[in-house]
């Protein structure tokens, strides 16, 4: 008996041994896994990154819809095109030449500004009109009517240039005396060399000027201007 158990005390021991050491794991109850336990904070997550990939999305779209408006509005009003400025060089800028003096009325002459026409003024004395008026010059009939200063000269000749009067431009006309008369166009007209209203008195100081309109003299043009 004695035999035996010197034989069996070893494997026996060591079964003891074993079950002592495993008895925690046998006594141990650890808490069981549910599936929908393990799968909450699985569906979470996949939730929230739902929700932020819809978060992003509508940013996307708002920002698209926002750079449309823009480019709508630039479509609809576009901006003037502005050109860059040019280098250039200055250019010195030449004064104004000289203009020449008004011209002056003296004894004997007759003036019209507007005209550039500054002319002596000669005596006319044959009242009956037989002599011919010189081929150049300005002439003053001296036989003309009361309160009438009448000066003719040929066209083409020194008058050609007061076909061009009209009325309101202004002669001047320095008597004699030296004294000047200012006078301003009240009328142009063509007569007949025949009429001889022209040449007959006027109830205010006035001047007539005559030259030929035809070439052979038988019409006239008349220039009437009243002194102011």
């Amino acid at each position: 008996m004695a035999g035996v158990l010197r034989r069996w005390r070893t494997p026996l021991l060591g079964g003891i041994a074993v079950w002592l050491l495993s008895f925690p794991l046998l006594t141990s109850h650890p808490a069981p896994i549910t599936i929908g336990s393990a799968a909450q904070p699985v569906q979470r997550a996949a939730s929230e990154a739902a929700h932020r990939g819809l978060l992003r999305q509508e940013v996307r779209e708002e920002q698209a819809l926002a750079a449309t408006q823009v480019l709508a509005a630039a479509a609809a009003s576009p901006m003037p095109l502005v050109a860059a400025p040019m280098a250039t060089a200055v250019q010195p800028v030449a004064p104004p030449p000289p203009q020449p003096p008004p011209p002056v009325a003296r004894a004997n002459t007759i003036v019209i500004p507007r005209l550039g026409l500054n002319q002596p003024v000669g005596w006319y004395s044959d009242c009956l009109g037989r002599a011919p008026v010189p081929r150049w010059g300005a002439w003053r009939w001296s036989c003309a009517g009361a309160h009438n200063i009448y000066v003719m000269a040929h066209n083409p000749g020194v008058f050609t240039p007061i076909l061009g009067l009209r009325a309101g431009d202004i002669v001047l006309y320095g008597d004699p005396s030296g004294r000047v008369h200012t006078y301003r166009v009240s009328s142009t007209t063509i007569v007949s060399n025949t009429q001889m209203w022209p040449l007959g008195a006027t109830p205010s100081s006035s001047l007539t000027l005559q030259t030929c309109w035809t070439w052979d003299g038988s019409r006239d043009f008349i220039v009437r201007a009243v002194e102011i």
